[in-house]
């Protein structure tokens, strides 16, 4: 049994999107992905499932997902593999690694990850690079680390991010349930039409609450 509680969900603008979420166990670790392909195009989704496959190949393989280096490589990876394919699609990506004792990862473009505690809210990726993304060739994706101490990690797309503020996102990451967190979480954007202005796409993980 995991030792978090797990929730993830994709709400698209339109009738096709690009952006892409994630969430693998391995052993006691838990790693999240986010991806937001560029202009929600074809070739955006392409690129931003490059990186989900990219994850996974990594896991598959054994390597040290506790390391944010190890993230950091994936992306840069991810991005090389991107440019030699010659699809053209580019994508941001939050990669990151949960548990009992730290957060770790890596990230690049407009894609955030945040943990809420106490009353608290922390940018875990504030020092990203937003530009150049992956599949650009350049993309110069960033480590972060955190020691664990429990609370709500959200990650998400700008879609969320950009429309939201952070003090009403605060309120629905604490919800009883961690499914209706993300439902309520990615309907908050829509406009008083009902439509969204952009696609959606988070992920939020927390502690397990103990059984009884």
């Amino acid at each position: 049994m995991s030792d978090f509680d797990t929730a993830w969900h994709v709400e698209h603008a339109g009738t096709t999107g690009a952006d892409r979420v994630l969430a693998l166990t391995r052993g006691d670790a838990t790693v999240l992905v986010v991806a937001d392909g560029a202009g929600n195009s074809r070739r955006g989704a392409e690129a931003a499932e490059a990186v989900l496959r990219g994850v996974q190949d990594a896991m598959e393989a054994g390597t040290d997902v506790e390391c944010a280096e190890t993230w950091r490589d994936v992306l840069v990876r991810c991005d090389a593999e991107l440019v030699a394919s010659g699809q053209g699609g580019e994508t941001t990506a939050v990669v990151t690694c949960v548990t009992t004792r730290q957060v770790v990862g890596a990230s690049v473009g407009d894609s955030e990850l945040w943990l809420f505690q106490g009353g608290e809210s922390t940018a875990l990726t504030e020092h990203q690079h937003r530009k150049p993304l992956l599949g650009s060739g350049l993309a110069r994706p960033v480590v972060f680390e955190r020691e664990w101490r429990g609370g709500v990690l959200l990650g998400a797309t700008d879609g969320l991010f950009k429309y939201v503020d952070l003090r009403h996102i605060q309120e629905r990451v604490s919800l009883a349930d961690a499914n209706t967190a993300v439902l309520a979480l990615a309907a908050m954007p829509r406009l008083a039409s009902g439509a969204l202005p952009d696609d959606v796409g988070l992920v939020l993980c927390r502690p397990s609450a103990p059984r009884p």
